[in-house]
């Protein structure tokens, strides 16, 4: 070959690329054992191949040798060259000997052995002694080498045409251009004779040694071992025996209509040769041949497990290395099925190199190693390498469904290879993964709809409590508070609009790939991926923006103005005693005043009740830790189709999903927190206590009624007042009452006629608005001094007190014609909406509340939704960062106490300074 026919070559190697390389798709299963007598196994296409004429298969199948009766000359090619010999052929199968001997067929007897002259070319039989049987007592000459003799014709080859071993009439291969790796004499010797031997003599080691070189030098920028391959590769007509590394151009077609079952083994092969270039053979995946950290077989085998996401890592010492891999063995990743004719067949994984030190990326080579501890050999083949090359990652890639995987593969191999030094001694990192994925667009695309669907809901929920808002408030104008109030209902509701989001999101997931039983067409959003990175940003906002929520809220409830009213009128006076008849002179008492002790009783009740929630936080917390950490539901979150609920043991669990793992834990505490609503509801309410409606009869026995003020014109009213007219009355006397009231032996409790209706929503108009800060003026103006003579003080708060209850008991009592007031039921629609579509102008409204309840939206009791939500976002937050329950458990508990305890004593505060009723009676 000239120096011009090379550089064509070259030119159109680099030109075609690899579409004149490309393996077929799917090739049939075969094996050496399978192949007829008058066929070999060719290791480069792993088919059965016809041998020549004259010609039967070896004793390996890798190759064919002649029949009896003829020579044979062996160049490395499977396909021999076959002569018939009309004499004796020897024993290497090399020459025609003719037969010295009478008989003329060189059988020799026992005790005999044919001697082979190779200079006569004769054969004669010689009688061995006892001690040397089998063995030619005379020296025998041995033939040259096939190449040497087919070039020169003699038992020598100039030192110009020697590469490798080998004899070649050109050694023109050694001027092509390109790098190899410095110092190593592996590639200085085997390279360049490894093109030659390919490309003159057919030699199928040949064509193997230079695939595996260039495997090895993948990762070098203008290697000289790929662009030889490139020039093979072009050679016309095309080399029988070159392996094809490189696939057709374009995404490999996965074989039609083939699916996995869930947790089905993945049926993968790999075609194995050694360094030299000889085939191995055929072998399974498991066992861990391709993973570099040790472990059990189990856990090793789990990674082919179909829809199991799996992730190995450990660090291992370059000599392990070496001593596990002294030389490197090549392989070829297949994925084995059968056609629709029930032929066996494997198809072709596609595989991408990647080198993180040159910055190099290879696509589609299909030959890969583990760890190479040739190329670093200087000095020798037999020395000890200066440095080693290894598999730092492999990530085995599956693309959902198989059948229409996109552009990108539906299988795909990548690797990833670094170089450490010996001399070093280090340990290394290396990593083994098994990852599924699919089209994200789609998934994408619909979270984005959801959330903008919801947004735009929020935004009008949002607008709809603001004007809300504004109208209870009295506020007419946009201002700065009309803005932050804005803000802290958008909050909320953009809160609601990533927790509903996140939380479908997350039972989606675990009901649409736990529950593939059968043919898999669903796989998890990839690790680190987007969708996950998403996913994880809008459960950190909906808890941001949840907390702020709470935090309006508190501010809210924290601040009411509430006002005691005590309906309980001075004692008539009485005769002082026996001696007025006496005297004729009847002595009379001054009134008594009534007592302050329902007022305190109620206050102290009222304090009580502010943080009373229908659902148990400890009871909550126990029973998500018994079910998820104890029982083992959050296990179920592993990124395959097992639903097992204890890992260990020989079973290595894959890694969590952070999206199965939300889905099931805000599953289980909102299931939880519902189930606590329903047993309170249904049972302890009934047949325990019923904290808000008996401080609604509590308040009726004391004569006391509850006037709370959640905005400037907005509130609720507990109507209080007696039927009985006092309520400081002796024991008997209340059992009498309460027996009449049972007997309906006297008026109903409600505050209109024949009504029991004592709980209201009460809609002020702005003249008792203006009328009630008139009054209250003087104590937030002594609130705001703080510091001043305290028997002023406390005639001030007297002073206002008792104002304030005349003004609001005149009010109920329609006894101020300018103020006064209606009682209607609320619509439906304004329940729900919670805004009332007429404002009150001339006369105040007052809205009935059959349930009685609704005077718990100012205390924990009519906000439980908010506060579930919260728990199980602040839960979920937690267990996000840490991976740990009992960690999310342990700080939920610290929050959700440290709320009590700042709700606690600031609604203590408040309640004081509107009640006027001194901190130290609130118990």
């Amino acid at each position: 070959m000239t120096q011009a026919r090379l550089v064509v070559a070259l030119m159109l190697a680099i030109s075609t690329g690899c579409a004149s390389q490309g393996l077929d798709t799917s090739i049939p299963l075969q094996f050496p054992s399978q192949c007829n007598r008058d066929q070999f196994f060719n290791s480069a296409s792993l088919r059965c191949q016809a041998c020549g004429s004259n010609q039967h298969r070896s004793p390996s199948g890798l190759a064919c040798t002649c029949d009896r009766g003829f020579t044979m000359m062996n160049l490395g090619s499977p396909v021999v060259q076959c002569s018939p010999c009309n004499g004796t052929v020897s024993h290497d199968k090399r020459r025609c000997l003719r037969c010295t001997e009478a008989e003329g067929d060189c059988q020799c007897g026992t005790g005999q052995t044919r001697v082979e002259s190779l200079t006569n070319l004769t054969a004669s039989c010689f009688t061995c002694s006892p001690d040397t049987l089998g063995i030619p007592a005379s020296p025998i000459c041995g033939l040259c080498r096939d190449s040497f003799y087919k070039v020169t014709g003699l038992c020598h080859c100039p030192d110009a045409q020697l590469t490798g071993g080998v004899c070649f009439t050109s050694t023109d291969a050694a001027s092509v251009p390109g790098s190899v790796p410095q110092d190593s004499v592996w590639f200085k010797t085997y390279l360049d004779s490894s093109l030659l031997g390919c490309l003159d003599y057919n030699n199928l080691t040949a064509c193997q040694l230079l695939a595996n070189m260039v495997a090895l030098a993948a990762g070098r920028a203008d290697s000289k071992a790929v662009h030889l391959y490139q020039l093979a590769a072009s050679h016309q007509p095309p080399l029988p025996f070159l392996p094809r590394l490189y696939p057709s151009t374009g995404t490999p077609a996965f074989p039609r209509g083939l699916t996995f079952r869930s947790n089905e083994q993945l049926p993968l092969m790999l075609a194995s040769y050694s360094a030299s270039g000889q085939l191995v053979g055929w072998e399974d995946v498991s066992g861990g041949i391709l993973q570099l950290c040790p472990d059990t077989q189990s856990r090793l085998n789990t990674a082919y497990l179909f829809g199991t996401t799996f992730r190995q890592s450990c660090s291992i010492s370059v000599q392990e290395l070496l001593i596990k891999y002294p030389e490197p063995v090549f392989h070829q990743l297949f994925l084995r099925h059968t056609d629709s004719d029930g032929t066996l067949m494997v198809w072709p994984v596609p595989t991408q190199s990647h080198f993180p030190e040159s910055g190099t990326t290879v696509h589609s080579i299909q030959r890969f190693f583990l760890v190479d501890g040739l190329t670093g050999r200087a000095d020798s083949l037999m020395s000890p390498p200066r440095s080693v090359h290894y598999l730092s990652s492999l990530m085995f890639s599956v693309r959902i469904p198989t059948s229409s995987p996109g552009a990108t593969p539906a299988l795909q191999l990548s690797l990833q290879y670094r170089t450490a030094s010996v001399a070093d001694n280090t340990s290394v990192l290396v990593s083994f993964a098994v990852a599924y994925s699919m089209d994200e667009a789609a998934m994408q695309l619909a979270t984005t709809i959801s959330v903008v669907v919801l947004s735009v809901l929020s935004l009008l929920v949002t607008l709809l409590e603001t004007s809300s808002w504004s109208r209870r408030s009295g506020q007419h104008t946009l201002n700065f508070t009309t803005l932050m109030k804005f803000m802290a209902f958008l909050s909320g509701n953009l809160a609601n609009t990533f927790f509903l989001v996140t939380f479908g999101t997350g039972i989606y997931w675990l009901v649409a790939f736990k529950a593939q039983f059968s043919i898999v067409t669903a796989m998890l959003p990839s690790p680190g991926g987007t969708i996950e990175m998403h996913f994880k940003s809008y459960v950190s906002l909906a808890f941001i923006l949840k907390a702020l929520q709470l935090i309006h809220l508190l501010v809210v409830q924290l601040s009411i103005d509430i006002f005691l009213i005590d309906w309980e009128r001075p004692h008539k006076p009485r005769a002082s005693g026996p001696s007025a008849p006496l005297s004729g002179l009847v002595a009379f008492t001054a009134p008594a005043a009534p007592s302050a002790w329902r007022r305190l009783l109620v206050a102290n009740e009222w304090n009580e009740l502010q943080a009373v929630r229908r659902v148990s936080p400890v009871l909550q917390l126990l029973a998500a830790l018994l079910l998820l950490q104890v029982v083992g539901l959050v296990n179920m979150a592993t990124r395959d189709f097992r639903l097992n609920l204890h890992t260990g043991g020989d079973d290595l669990s894959s890694l969590d999903s952070p999206i199965l793992r939300y889905g099931i834990i805000t599953s289980v505490w909102l299931g939880l927190g519902l189930l606590q609503l329903l047993i309170y509801h249904l049972l302890y309410e009934r047949c325990v206590e019923d904290k808000v409606r008996q401080f609604v009869d509590l308040c009726s026995i004391s004569n006391v009624s509850v006037f709370v003020l959640m905005h400037r014109c907005y509130g609720y009213y507990i109507h209080g007042r007696s039927v009985h007219g006092n309520a400081d009355v002796s024991i008997e006397t209340l059992r009498n009452n309460l027996r009449n009231e049972e007997e309906d032996r006297c008026a109903q409790r409600g505050l209109e006629p024949h009504s029991d209706t004592q709980v209201f929503e009460v809609a002020l108009t702005e003249r008792v608005c203006q009328q009630l800060n008139r009054v209250t003026l003087p104590l937030t103006e002594l609130n705001e001094r703080r510091h001043g003579d305290r028997a002023e003080s406390q005639t001030q708060a007297a002073r206002v007190s008792h104002n304030m209850n005349t003004l609001l008991s005149l009010f109920l009592q329609h006894s101020l014609k300018d103020m006064d007031y209606i009682v209607k039921d609320k619509l439906a629609l304004e329940r729900i909406l919670k805004y009332e579509f007429q404002q009150p102008t001339e006369r105040s409204v007052l809205y009935k509340d059959p349930d009685g309840t609704v005077f718990g939206e100012v205390l924990y009791y009519g906000k439980e939704l908010l506060l579930l939500i919260f728990d199980t976002l602040l839960f979920c937050v937690i267990d996000m960062a840490s991976q740990d329950i009992v960690l999310a458990a342990v700080l939920t508990y610290t929050v959700q106490q440290v709320l009590d305890i700042i709700r606690f004593r600031v609604s203590r505060r408040n309640l004081s300074s509107k009640t006027l009723v001194d901190q130290c009676f609130l118990i």
